[in-house]
């Protein structure tokens, strides 16, 4: 039987020479350098302490125990103790050459003790031991890093399979953030209203390194131009009127963790300045401030609107684009992964029975084929709904078509390119601006309410609006509800 073959001794090593004597310190540096290794020398035991602090990717320590100041015995048991430095091999030089000695370094945590004068062989032979040693310990950490990495995978696809559904489009986005999860990189997020931009983002966070900091949210629809500076970056007091007491900003209370930037479209050219510099400096001054704050902070960002045409229009900062665009993920709306439709129409009926306390065990055939063939301008909120209203609506334990909202029970469900329906049960692919003139209606001009009928986003209501230039009636008020999360 052929014996195992040694481990490798780790190549261009960087050895940390920590000698007083300037000839040893030469001669020490020398033999490790004449062994493709670099040598880094110190003098005294408080510069290895700065040293160490400083930059602690050392892969031996050649340690002198007589020195001037902070002696060897004291840097040998902070190396032992501090949690970056502790498996770095120590071997310890020292001219006492007592038994007494010998074990005390070794039970401080020494791997090796050399007596000095040192002999040349002896010296590099048990180097070579110490980085054969280092080699193992990387090959194990290494070893268990991968490991951790492919659980984690599998618990990441595991969980968006959950939330998101097990298409092979939902499967594409888990190979991009198997990538991307547990690095700082920027992500953009595009994709229509409702898609579960937000999911993904959340995804990113709890999978990453930063999942034990904060995941801080902001909708950038949900402020004016004057609040969302201070908003995003906080206020000193009385920087304007109301400003009452010192606030910090969104961007201070992510540090250490996540910032999700949603509707970031939706942001003005000042803003979109002062974004530009957070990105690329991680740093800024809160409203009405003068100190300059620096944060440390992953960035992600959303919006339902394809930002490189609105940077080909003048609309969006094109430098803002690329610092924002360094991975892109296009989330694809419901109708183009029908698949999903029956997981997560099932897993919304699972839970909001629960919140109801009502048994309801599925969907009968023909309400399921009516959600299956269904558009879904609205997407996966537009469906969360449609169960909701279900679920509130069935008095049996099977849902059924008639339990369905009249928009889809009464009519055909049928794409955009499909024939049309009545306004009062088609979609809002048919007959857009009727649809929603008569939902704002019938809701009394109440946004919220009327975005919740139709299954979209306040904000992608208000473009609408604006787009059909509907407004409230005579002696109307339009009533904007609460802020959307």
């Amino acid at each position: 039987m052929n014996d195992a073959p040694l481990p490798r001794v780790k190549p261009r090593a960087r050895v940390l020479v920590v000698e007083d004597d300037h000839d040893s310190a030469l001669l020490f540096a020398a033999l490790m350098e004449s062994e493709g290794h670099k040598a880094v020398k110190v003098a005294s035991g408080e510069e290895a302490l700065e040293c160490l602090a400083k930059d602690s990717d050392f892969d031996l320590v050649l340690l002198d125990l007589v020195l001037p100041g902070v002696g060897g015995w004291q840097v040998l048991e902070h190396i032992k103790t501090d949690g970056k430095l502790r498996y770095v091999p120590v071997v310890v030089l020292s001219a006492l050459d007592d038994k007494a000695t010998t074990i005390k370094a070794l039970e401080l945590g020494a791997e090796d003790f050399l007596t000095k004068p040192v002999d040349v062989e002896r010296m590099l032979s048990r180097v070579r031991v110490m980085l054969r040693i280092r080699s193992l310990y990387e090959d194990l950490l290494n070893e268990r890093s991968g490991r951790q990495h492919a659980q984690r995978s599998l618990e990441m696809r595991r969980y968006l399979s959950q939330i998101m559904g097990g298409s092979s489009q939902v499967q594409e986005l888990a190979d991009v953030l198997e990538n991307v999860v547990d690095t700082n990189a920027t992500v953009l997020l595009e994709g229509e209203s409702g898609t579960g931009k937000g999911l993904l983002a959340e995804t990113m966070h709890r999978f990453s390194s930063r999942s034990q900091g904060p995941l801080v949210v902001v909708n950038c629809s949900a402020y004016p131009e004057t609040l969302l500076s201070s908003e995003l970056f906080g206020h000193e007091k009385g920087a304007f009127t109301g400003a009452i007491r010192r606030k910090p900003g969104r961007f201070e209370l992510a540090h250490g963790g996540t910032i999700f930037l949603d509707e970031i479209a939706e942001i003005s050219p000042l803003t979109q300045l002062a974004l530009l510099r957070v990105i690329q400096d991680r740093q800024f001054e809160r409203v009405g401030g003068e100190k300059t704050l620096s944060v440390d902070v992953r960035l992600l960002a959303a919006t339902n609107k394809p930002l490189a045409g609105m940077v080909a229009k003048g609309l969006f900062r094109e430098d803002l684009f690329y610092r924002l665009n360094v991975v892109r993920l296009e989330v694809p709306a419901l109708r183009q992964r029908p698949e999903d439709i029956p997981f997560l129409a099932n897993s919304f009926l699972s839970n909001q029975s629960e919140k109801l306390n009502k048994t309801i065990y599925g969907f009968e055939r023909e309400a399921l084929a009516r959600l299956m063939s269904h558009s879904w301008p609205g997407n996966v909120r537009e469906l969360k709904n449609v169960v909701e209203h279900a679920v509130l609506m069935c008095r049996g334990e099977v849902v059924s078509l008639a339990n369905l909202p009249p928009r889809l029970a009464g009519g055909r469900a049928m794409g955009p390119e499909g024939g049309g329906a009545s306004a009062s049960v088609g979609r809002l692919w048919d007959n857009e601006r009727d649809i929603i003139a008569h939902t704002l209606e019938r809701v009394g001009w109440n946004k919220y309410r009327a975005a919740q009928v139709l299954g979209i986003a306040r904000s992608t209501l208000y473009g609408k609006i604006k787009k059909h230039g509907l407004t409230p009636p005579k002696g109307g008020e339009a009533q904007e509800g609460p802020p959307e999360s």
